[in-house]
């Protein structure tokens, strides 16, 4: 696909020439080429048809380029939403309905299940290390400019604690969302679903009044080394006052049962009792409810009151329309409505009005849409063609899961039926369509129900990546009077996970960027290459070298840390392995190595300038510099170069010139001599040793 074919290298005169030089072969009869004659015209017309042929064979469509990019596993990224946790002020326990929406700026984010939130949150934060006392740490409730602390200390160990003093206690049983924001390391690579690794064992506890409580935590922010979310379920026991904060107060607290963190977790800010928002706009919504004689809705979309409802009065069998029952008739297809503490609920009554929703699932159907969507429900007629693309009028980035449309089939009678139909259907006997988000269109797949009306019963638009909005936005309700007087929404963190619709090209650079990235490790840059990319971890440098004799593979790794000089840690080298073992051919073997960090002492006699004073300084600073290969960027295996230290101190304003100096490596095994020079092993790496400097003048000197 990246280099095709060109199956259209031919002209007219070029087809119609070859194919009169065969007829010899042929026919010896047929002697008139003239243009006059029948056969001549009839391989004119073939030759014509032939161009055509050849001139469609070798268009490579798009849905032909994304099935074959499919093929190989290369789907384009879907549309998706944003995601954002938002924290309520005001004090006061709010409800809000399913697709309640609050805007930012021309952004619309709604809820997505109706919820309630009871009025506490986060009121204060304490850190405790082994043996040492409660500290403080409040200050990083919603901080507006980053502060970030080492909540575990500099060196995290087994009984290290956050206690989290709350402002009021949570439902028994219910479960709260935490939002933890990590200081993030850029030198680490991104954690991965598939790779899990864990540098710390933590245990959630609440404080009751049987003492601490181990609650069931899912946790995102991989024991608070990435920003994520910590859901917390409450014990069913209630909590209670916990008197060893400073200030009591209901408290849970984060306890390390075990810790080999690589480095130090550093948290900014973080916040509790939390709902999470969707940036989308919900423009139609369907709902489907068992058969019975009411259906409740929990949705602000009911509060326009644009609505149809319809039921099937048989299991199975299609949908009728009713009506809103308003008096006068007695008998027919009629609900009632009314509406109780922010629902509507629907009644049914088959004994009444003769009509009724059959038993089963699904038997109730109720739609809603916004003021704006009246006019552009109606979508138009399925003609019975299979391409037919048809308008979903004025909206585009249409969420597909959350598109379904209403068929409308007429009946031999005269009567009205309809199916809920939803995009992705394989029965050739059903409406199969699929949805072009980004065009706002649908694309009819199979008319398998033959020509019908659709209206819209179900639709949802994004802004895609647009959507991961920084932190410290104030949602402001789209319905007024939807959120008590003087409540807040605001977002503690900010949105993530909004993408744009992948396009076919974007597709076709990740294939080709794909085939370029090292997938099974064949060479020693190929381990080098995916050593580096280990998720979770953070790695500096890596030297792979191959032994063909013994098929093996030694590779040495030099990870990012705190410490001047640091070793592979056990965690490390377990993901490392665990990483490589699907990943190499399965006839070499392995070892992993530890950096082997090579000492070089300097012994040096130099002739300084008299005006410098700190001379010395300067001279040691740059031996640190020459020496320290970690610092400097240098890699495993590299040459010291005797001649390029020499030069770098000449080059000092205080130095006027080196009378004699010598390397003397204090490891004797992976290193050797080049000359003056010094040539670490592969898997070294060379840093200062001890300095012995004699600094004099000329004058001095003779």
């Amino acid at each position: 696909m990246l280099n095709s074919i060109n199956l259209d290298d031919k002209s007219y005169e070029d087809i119609l020439t070859e194919a009169i030089s065969q007829i010899p072969l042929y026919s010896e009869e047929w002697t008139n080429f003239n243009h006059s004659d029948p056969g001549i015209t009839m391989l004119q017309n073939f030759s014509a048809f032939a161009l055509l042929q050849q001139n469609t064979i070798n268009q490579i469509t798009d849905p032909v380029r994304r099935s074959l990019l499919r093929l190989i596993g290369f789907e384009a990224a879907p549309l998706r939403p944003a995601r954002v946790f938002a924290a309520c002020e005001g004090g006061e326990a709010i409800a809000l309905p399913a697709q309640w929406k609050g805007r930012v700026g021309d952004l619309c984010f709604e809820t997505e299940q109706p919820v309630s939130m009871e009025p506490w949150s986060v009121g204060a934060v304490y850190m405790k290390l082994p043996g040492e006392e409660l500290r403080d740490i409040t200050f990083l409730l919603g901080r507006r400019i980053p502060a970030d602390t080492a909540v575990f200390g500099p060196h995290p160990e087994a009984g290290a604690a956050l206690y989290v003093g709350l402002t009021g206690t949570p439902r028994p049983g219910a479960t709260a969302a935490f939002w933890l924001q990590a200081a993030g390391d850029p030198n680490r690579n991104p954690f991965r679903a598939e790779a899990p690794v864990q540098f710390a064992s933590l245990r959630w506890q609440a404080y009751t009044a049987s003492g601490w409580k181990t609650v069931p935590a899912q946790d995102e922010t991989a024991a608070f080394l990435q920003s994520g979310a910590v859901r917390l379920t409450f014990p069913a026991e209630p909590l209670a006052v916990c008197g060893e904060l400073p200030h009591p107060a209901f408290a849970i607290r984060c306890v390390v049962d075990a810790a080999s963190y690589d480095r130090a977790p550093r948290v900014q800010s973080f916040t509790g009792n939390l709902l999470e928002l969707v940036q989308k706009e919900t423009r139609a919504v369907c709902f489907t409810f068992p058969g019975g004689e009411e259906a409740v809705v929990r949705s602000a979309m009911a509060s326009y009151g644009n609505e149809f409802l319809c039921c099937r009065e048989e299991a199975g069998g299609p949908y009728y329309a009713y009506r809103l029952w308003t008096g006068g008739a007695s008998s027919g297809r009629f609900y009632t409505k009314e509406e109780e503490g922010g629902a509507v609920r629907f009644r049914f009554d088959r004994e009444r009005f003769g009509f009724g929703p059959a038993a089963g699932e699904d038997a109730i159907l109720c739609s809603f849409w916004d003021d704006d969507a009246t006019y552009r429900r109606s979508l138009g007629t399925v003609y019975g063609f299979e391409g037919q693309e048809i308008d979903v009028d004025l909206m585009e980035n249409i969420l597909p899961e959350s598109f379904a449309m209403l068929a409308e089939i007429a009946g031999r009678d005269g009567s009205l039926t309809y199916r809920l139909v939803r995009p992705g259907g394989t029965d050739p006997d059903e409406l199969c369509y699929r949805v072009l988000p980004a065009e706002g269109k649908v694309r009819i797949l199979c008319p398998g129900l033959g020509a019908c009306r659709l209206y819209l019963a179900s639709c949802a638009v994004t802004a895609g990546r647009e959507g991961n909005i920084r932190s410290q936005n104030t949602f402001e309700p789209l319905l007024p009077g939807s959120l008590p007087d003087g409540v807040r929404l605001w977002n503690p963190s900010a949105g993530r996970g909004g993408q744009a619709q992948e396009t076919l090209e974007e597709v076709r650079l990740r294939f080709a960027a794909a085939m370029r990235r090292p997938t099974t490790a064949v060479t020693a840059q190929d381990y080098e290459e995916i050593v580096k990319a280990v998720p979770g971890l953070c790695i500096r440098q890596v030297k792979a070298v191959r032994d063909e004799a013994e098929n093996s593979v030694s590779i040495a790794v030099q990870p990012f840390s705190e410490e001047p000089y640091p070793a592979l840690s056990p965690v490390y080298e377990e993901q490392i392995l665990r990483w490589l073992e699907h990943r190499r051919l399965v006839s070499v073997r392995l070892r992993l190595l530890q950096p082997q960090y090579v000492p070089v002492d300097v012994k040096a006699t130099i002739f300084i300038r008299n005006t410098h004073s700190d001379a010395r300084e300067e001279i040691e600073a740059v031996l640190n510099s020459s020496l320290d290969f970690t610092a400097s960027g240098r890699g495993f295996g590299e040459t010291l170069s005797y001649h390029r230290l020499v030069r770098a101190l000449e080059q000092l304003p205080c130095v006027e010139s080196v009378f004699e100096l010598f390397l003397i490596p204090q490891a004797k095994g992976d290193m050797m001599y080049s000359g003056h020079d010094i040539k670490l092993g592969d898997h070294s790496l060379c840093r200062p040793g001890r300095f012995s400097l004699e600094l004099s003048t000329r004058a001095v000197r003779h």
